[in-house]
């Protein structure tokens, strides 16, 4: 194409390859900025490239479609969710109440503080087809994996009270995302305190349980 740069060139000091890897990340900002204030129906391609100030033929150069671009932004999100969730947990002590609490804390925190993100993740995924409920689906399971890992981690006498870390964390990260949604739909108006207390509480059964259970060996 006449006045494109060849392949391997540099231009204004940038390969093609970073210029292709900004022009990406232009679009995921803009993408995170139109479907987190406006709703994912409500935006289209040139509503993206005018965020980005990019035109149609750069969008279509990193992504197929609309919902291509969705998807990216909603993994870059829980991504950042996770990476937020994972540091939290590591800068306290070992035990169930502590790592529970401070990832809840992080996980909350996170979406109310970035509510453009909150919508992604908890709201507009939810009505964008099959794509999006498996594309939640599989965030959650990624979750539930840590949350499970951690657990047996923390009571390793889990399956000798036949008790499985799997379902346990099925059970609270599902509580704990619904939670989240209903939170991220009233306008975030219950204070994070209030919903790392509650969901919490969930964690604090377990520790009980698996103390009474022990109490009886």
């Amino acid at each position: 194409m006449a006045g494109s740069t060849p392949p391997g060139r540099t231009f204004r000091g940038q390969s093609q390859e970073e210029r292709v890897t900004q022009r990406r990340r232009q679009l995921l900002d803009a993408g995170l900025a139109q479907f987190g204030s406006r709703g994912f129906h409500a935006v289209s391609v040139r509503d993206i490239c005018a965020e980005a100030k990019l035109t149609e033929r750069y969008f279509y150069e990193s992504f197929q479609n609309r919902e291509a671009l969705f998807q990216a932004v909603y993994d870059e999100g829980v991504e950042r969710i996770r990476a937020a969730v994972v540091q939290a947990i590591a800068k306290v002590e070992p035990a169930a109440s502590n790592a529970a609490r401070a990832g809840l804390t992080a996980y909350f925190s996170t979406l109310k503080e970035e509510p453009l993100l909150a919508r992604v993740l908890l709201i507009d995924v939810l009505t964008i087809g099959a794509g999006g409920g498996s594309q939640t689906l599989d965030a959650m399971a990624s979750f539930v994996e840590m949350v499970s890992a951690t657990t047996m981690e923390l009571y390793p006498e889990l399956r000798r009270h036949k008790l499985d870390p799997q379902w346990i964390g099925n059970g609270l990260v599902g509580a704990t995302v619904f939670t989240a949604v209903q939170w991220a739909r009233g306008g975030f108006k219950e204070p994070v305190s209030k919903l790392v207390n509650n969901c919490g509480a969930l964690v604090d059964g377990l520790a009980a349980l698996v103390r009474d259970q022990n109490a009886k060996l």
